[in-house]
């Protein structure tokens, strides 16, 4: 077995675009329409990919924000942007296999793509998440309720992210 397998694990296509699904959905509820763009899915991989983040958002309140991560835990984003820039090939192969497998919806427009969660209230019965990665869906819905409080460039500031 490689010392890498359970990373390999984690960073399933699949299962990063369920999360992905979950993210755009929740946004696009907690926005009232509008859809989460490129870099939201980008640094929501280097955020998911990372079990202490994972462990400390799916609990949280959805109308909780960053803010109150980094504050009560401001060691979480050490690393972060080397997180994001990691899970940079990740996060396009996962939207590429959502958009294959119709779970998003590519839309175009000035600046970065957009990417929208089709279907009804929840992923099709074969795709949903068994009992070891409801905390990851569960971070994933929360993130992407929080994306869609705060502006893109608060968001970047509050994680000390840079693009």
């Amino acid at each position: 077995m490689r010392d890498d397998h359970e990373e390999l694990l984690a960073r399933n296509p699949a299962l990063l675009s369920r999360c992905f699904w979950h993210l755009a959905r929740k946004y696009g509820e907690t926005a009232e329409g509008p859809a989460p763009g490129l870099p939201i899915f980008l640094v929501g991989a280097g955020l998911l990919f990372h079990r202490d983040t994972v462990d400390k958002v799916h609990r949280m309140n959805f109308d909780s924000r960053f803010l109150k991560v980094v504050a009560e835990r401001p060691d979480l984003l050490g690393g972060l942007q080397s997180r994001v820039e990691g899970a940079f090939g990740a996060s396009l192969v996962a939207l590429q296999v959502g958009v294959a497998s119709e779970l998003l919806q590519r839309d175009g427009g000035s600046g970065f793509p957009t990417f929208r969660a089709l279907g009804g209230a929840d992923l099709p019965v074969a795709l949903r998440e068994p009992s070891s990665s409801g905390e990851m869906i569960a971070a994933a819905k929360r993130l992407g309720a929080w994306f869609a409080l705060e502006p893109f460039e608060v968001i970047q500031r509050q994680l000390v992210i840079e693009f």
